[in-house]
């Protein structure tokens, strides 16, 4: 795969851009689970963090994200 370096690349890597898939939040937290539809916190939210119990949103924040640990190949 290749990769293009634009001008726009550059600014956006100088000041730490981040979208909104690469940003700390519930959908990306090894705490956050999608909520089954069946669930209690389905009619009103659609995760859960399994630290606090609670339902939230997939963009919700706390001091508590714990990025998953990403699985690597294996020799």
């Amino acid at each position: 795969m290749v990769f293009r370096t634009t001008p726009i690349d550059n600014k956006k890597a100088a000041m730490g851009y981040l979208n909104a898939n690469q940003r700390p939040c519930c959908r990306n937290c090894s705490h956050g689970e999608q909520a089954p539809r069946s669930g209690a916190y389905n009619d009103v939210y659609p995760w859960r963090c399994t630290l606090g119990g609670f339902g939230v949103t997939a963009q919700a924040v706390c001091k508590e994200h714990n990025a998953p640990e990403r699985k690597g190949a294996t020799a």
